[in-house]
């Protein structure tokens, strides 16, 4: 990634990197297979959902739909599929530039990889034989017979240092009891850390950021070093921007152990590289999939989303999912306008906009761990390959401004701290910062952002529905969080249109089938005498509007208006719902669903009501044209 010098990527800015990304000689990404490239869909039918934005969340999004029957376009702005996950080649070797560890308690994730018996590899580093640290004027170490230095500073404020040497595992319990205190209040905040939502506690934290925990701790410059080179490849970004409840939500997933916690986030790699699990996924659920397509413009109305990409070609469907990082939402246009709280969220972007480098290096590589402050250019280093006469190392630095990772130079520096006489040879790093597509590495929410935005960045707007690594639940910002979402909002997505999709199992292509009337671009659905499905986004998830009559978990709305209460064939309604009697009324059906329970008492529908008596005039509208 850039740093300060003129010439480099950080001053070219966006225009170049995308130029020097097209050209880079010596590194391809591992494409896609070709039956599934934009040429396949060159003129685009009608779909049932299209897919925006080709990450995991999004792929995953496409299989579970296309499994259900439905017709889905994936559409992608790069001319790859796999989001902040890159797996890029150079020479006979690959290297995953963006997500890439793996585990079991990462549950989506390690689910796919043993669905489609994917092989893995450790990366040596993850449990280091060496222990390096740089205290910002010398490098200390902990390995075999050597860590007295490493104690002195780290055991204890007293500065007592044990009668005995510590091993390097030894060592890492020292840093183990830096998380520990770090991270105190995880569990508390955090009781079921796949459910947030299930507990407020971690509000009370949401307003600190990891400088400001530090700072709290009140730690010695030595053991405050070290931990900060722990905390910095999590952070990827400035402490002081970085919310202190992002990383007390990691910590609590893996069940507040160092151990876990390391095998978690660095240990185990697909070892063919995070795009192997791609191309199982895409393979699985064979969607349609347009490469290079930017998308402009997401439009809801006439009971369809019209999708418009940068070029002008418009695509339609009865739904679309928006697969996109948070950083890049505000960049689409969208009508009718997002909420505001996500435009805000986008506009002011996550914090997560750090340095993940790989340096092939000669010279003798054992397997290592190096920790460094916020204030050094690499926060961490470890091993991924190691070897008498070279090996490669990964480096995770909080800002691009510290460092121009492509440039030799700069990362011989950094590497020598820790290994003098080592020469770095080649290094490779992509600048997710200036990808206009993620603006942005993984997400680390900034503090106050959980609180005011993440309830409000999960909810859909009217056909339009939002997935990504970004807003999950549990491992937000890996690839298993990404999964989790797009598997979740796909399956929200199916339920919605069931009874009204067409049964295309058993088609060899995603296009086959006959277009729906409602999706037909000349069928009534244009014309102002449509119902707007906008609308009626708050009733389609129970109830079916199709012509044919046949009820869902509710029953069937069209011709509704106007009917008896209670009198559709075939669906059995609440005693309290047949005693109500009369008619469905405009003035009925707006007390009704202003609060259904309240004005039926008894009721069976599990709903709490329209309260905004603009959005329940549009319903009312909306169900009075299904006729």
């Amino acid at each position: 990634m850039g740093g300060s010098p003129e010439g480099t990527t950080m001053r070219t800015g966006r225009r170049a990197f995308l130029k020097a990304l097209g050209g880079a000689a010596g590194l391809a990404a591992l494409p896609i297979p070709a039956s599934r490239s934009g040429a396949e869909v060159a003129g685009s039918d009608d779909y049932d959902v299209i897919v925006i934005g080709g990450g995991f969340a999004g792929v995953t999004a496409a299989r579970e739909l296309r499994q259900r029957g439905l017709r889905t376009l994936l559409l992608e702005a790069r001319q790859r599929l796999g989001g902040r996950t890159f797996t890029a080649r150079v020479g006979d070797a690959h290297f995953d530039l963006g997500g890439t560890w793996i585990h079991w308690t990462q549950p989506h994730v390690w689910a796919e990889a043993m669905r489609y018996g994917l092989p893995l590899v450790e990366t040596p580093g993850a449990v280091p034989e060496r222990v390096l640290w740089w205290t910002g004027s010398e490098v200390k170490q902990a390995g075999v017979g050597e860590a007295l230095a490493l104690a002195s500073a780290a055991i204890c404020s007293s500065g007592e240092t044990p009668d005995l040497p510590l091993r390097a595992l030894e060592a890492l319990a020292l840093v183990e009891d830096l998380m520990i205190r770090f991270h105190e209040p995880a569990t508390r905040a955090f009781p079921r850390p796949f459910d947030p939502f299930s507990s407020d506690a971690w509000q009370a934290f949401d307003g600190l950021s990891v400088k400001d925990r530090l700072d709290e701790m009140a730690l010695s410059a030595d053991r405050r070093a070290l931990l900060e080179g722990v905390l910095g490849p999590a952070c990827c970004g400035p402490f002081a921007e970085c919310g202190y409840v992002e990383m007390l939500r990691w910590w609590a997933l893996p069940g507040a152990s160092f151990q876990r916690y390391g095998d978690s986030v660095a240990r185990f790699t697909l070892r063919d590289g995070t795009v192997s699990l791609l191309e199982a996924i895409l393979a699985d659920g064979a969607p349609d999939v347009r490469l290079g397509t930017p998308v402009a413009r997401v439009e809801q109305g006439g009971g369809e989303v019209r999708v418009t990409s940068v070029e002008g070609e418009v695509f339609r469907a009865r739904a679309a999912i928006a697969a996109l990082p948070m950083n890049v939402l505000a960049n689409l246009e969208f009508t009718p306008a997002l909420d505001p709280a996500k435009l805000a969220a986008s506009q002011e972007r996550h914090a997560g906009a750090g340095v993940k480098l790989y340096a092939r290096v000669r010279g003798e590589v054992p397997d290592l761990a190096a920790f460094a402050p916020e204030s050094e250019p690499l926060s961490m280093l470890f091993t991924a390959e190691a070897g008498k006469e070279g090996g490669v190392l990964i480096g995770f630095g909080t800002t691009p401004r510290q460092l121009d990772a492509h440039s030799l130079p700069a990362v011989q520096a950094a590497v020598e701290r820790f290994l003098p006489g080592v020469e770095v040879v080649d290094s490779i790093a992509y600048d997710w910062h200036l990808d206009p597509w993620s603006l942005g590495t993984w997400c680390i929410l900034r503090p106050g952002q959980m609180t005011k935005y993440l309830a409000k960045l999960r909810e859909p707007e009217g056909l339009v529905h939002f997935a990504g690594g970004d807003i999950a639940l549990g491992w937000r910002g890996f690839i298993d969080g990404a999964i989790e979402s797009g598997s979740r909002v796909a399956q929200q997505v199916a339920a919605r249109l069931a009874g009204r999709a067409p049964t295309i199992a058993g088609e060899t292509s995603a296009r086959a089938g006959t277009v729906p009337a409602e999706l037909d671009s000349t069928a009534a659905t244009a014309t102002a005498s449509a119902p707007d499905e906008a609308a009626l986004g708050p009733c389609a998830v129970c109830h079916p509007t199709d012509a044919s009559g046949a009820h869902g978990v509710g029953p069937n709305l069209r011709g509704v208006a106007g009917r008896e209460v209670a009198s559709a064939p075939g669906y059995r309604y609440s005693e309290a719902l047949h005693a109500r009697g009369g008619s469905w009324s405009t003035a009925e059906l707006d007390a009704f669903l202003a609060d259904p329970a309240k004005h039926v008492p008894g009721t069976a529908m599990p709903f709490g009501g329209v309260k905004d008596p603009a959005a329940r005039a549009a319903l009312i509208e909306a169900l009075s044209k299904l006729r």
